[in-house]
């Protein structure tokens, strides 16, 4: 059996990391604007800058508040390609501005915007939730609670990636194996934060 985890920053509690309170879009943007349930949004197709504020060290996994990207800084990218894990690709994340002044004199690392490749399907009522509103042309979704309390994996939806995400219902939402937990530790790479999902054959 292969345990699976919810990855994401630490930011939260690990206060001393700056994090990205804004970006900058350097890419065209993606719109939405659904005719059927009226969900509307914005993000960049693929790079950006961003600014950031706070905290008194640069991470490897920088939170993101005004869109939940993924961002690693390239040292981690780097690291889980030398490690065999490569279900992913990039796009550049630039660093505009800086406004704390514990990092000035300090060069930010070169960061990049991570979207995963791996996919499985989450199962929302096997994960503690009943889906209250569902838009079939976006695949917009509301669940009761509105925060899945775990994520249980459809069997047979997971395509054997180190790194994987229900596409459709839930994008930002990112998963992975052992492997990643196990390189991070081994590493050193600062500010992940891992919750035990569930197994799988």
């Amino acid at each position: 059996m292969n345990t699976y985890y919810h990855f994401w920053h630490n930011t939260f509690r690990k206060t001393h990391f700056t994090w990205a309170y804004s970006i900058i879009p350097r890419s065209h943007m993606v719109y939405i604007n659904c005719s059927k349930c009226g969900t509307r949004g914005e993000y960049p197709s693929g790079e950006f800058d961003v600014i950031l504020q706070g905290g008194e060290a640069y991470p490897d996994i920088l939170g993101c508040g005004a869109f939940p990207f993924l961002i690693l800084s390239e040292n981690a990218v780097q690291v889980l390609r030398d490690s065999g894990i490569m279900s992913f690709h990039t796009f550049h994340v630039g660093t505009r501005v800086v406004k704390t002044r514990a990092l000035l004199g300090k060069d930010p690392p070169a960061y990049h915007r991570i979207e995963i490749d791996g996919s499985c399907k989450i199962d929302i009522e096997a994960s503690g939730a009943k889906i209250a509103k569902y838009c079939k042309k976006c695949h917009q979704i509301e669940t009761d609670p509105m925060v899945l309390p775990f994520h249980k994996i459809i069997s047979g939806s997971w395509d054997g990636s180190p790194l994987f995400r229900d596409k459709i219902l839930y994008p930002c939402v990112t998963l992975c194996t052992q492997d990643l937990v196990d390189v991070v530790k081994k590493k050193g790479l600062t500010n992940f934060s891992f919750t035990k999902e569930g197994e799988f054959g």
